[in-house]
C-alpha cells in the first residue's frame, strides 16, 4: 500500500490516497449500525436472487458500504449500481471483523507474501468475490469489477470511463 493505491482519480490527474479510503472505511465500520431498511429494499430490488443471498451474507458495515457505493450519483445505470454494490462480496469468505481486517491490511503492507489463512483470503477477496459472483450468474461487469477493483485503473479490462466511475463509487 505505502500510501498510494496506484488508482488515478476519475479525471486521471491525481492518484487516490489509499490510506484516506481505508481510514474512512475503518471509522464508518466502527460507528455503522447497519443499512437503512428502505435503502436495503431498493438495492435488493436490483439484485438477482443469488446476488441477494450473497449480499445478505455481508457484514452490516459492508452492506452499508455497498449501499453507499450503489448510490453514487456518477453511476450510469443499474448494471453499474449492482457492480458497485457487490465489489467486496468476497470478504464474506474471510470471516474477519474490522480489527482483524486492519491487522491483515497492515501485515500485507509489511509482508505482502507472508499472509496465510483467513488473512491471505482477505487480501484475495477480489478474486474470491469474482468467483462467487460468476457462480451466482452475475453480469460480466459485476464479475470483472469485483476481480479488478483493487487494480490501478490503467490495468482494468473495463473501458476507462466505466472503471473510473466504479472506482469513484468505492
Amino acid at each position: 500500500m505505502g500510501g498510494l493505491s496506484g488508482r488515478s482519480s476519475p479525471g486521471g490527474a491525481q492518484p487516490v490516497i489509499a490510506g484516506a479510503h481505508l481510514a474512512r472505511r475503518f471509522f464508518q465500520s466502527i460507528v455503522d449500525r447497519g443499512p437503512d431498511p428502505a435503502e436495503e429494499a431498493w438495492l435488493l430490488g436490483l439484485l438477482t436472487g443469488a446476488e441477494a443471498e450473497l449480499y445478505q451474507q455481508m457484514s452490516a458495515a459492508d452492506r452499508s458500504h455497498a449501499l453507499r457505493s450503489a448510490r453514487c450519483p456518477a453511476l450510469a445505470d443499474d448494471a453499474q449500481r449492482v457492480a458497485a454494490a457487490l465489489h467486496d462480496v468476497g470478504k464474506i469468505q474471510t470471516g474477519l471483523g474490522t480489527w482483524a481486517r486492519v491487522g491483515a491490511t497492515l501485515m500485507a503492507t509489511a509482508h505482502p507474501r507472508g499472509l496465510r489463512g483467513r488473512w491471505a483470503n482477505y487480501q484475495d477477496h477480489p478474486r474470491l468475490g469474482s468467483e462467487m459472483l460468476r457462480e451466482a450468474g452475475s453480469a460480466t461487469l459485476t464479475v470483472v469489477w469485483a476481480a479488478e477493483h483493487h487494480l490501478p485503473l490503467a490495468k482494468s479490462s473495463l473501458p476507462p470511463e466505466v472503471a473510473a466511475t466504479l472506482a469513484a463509487a468505492d
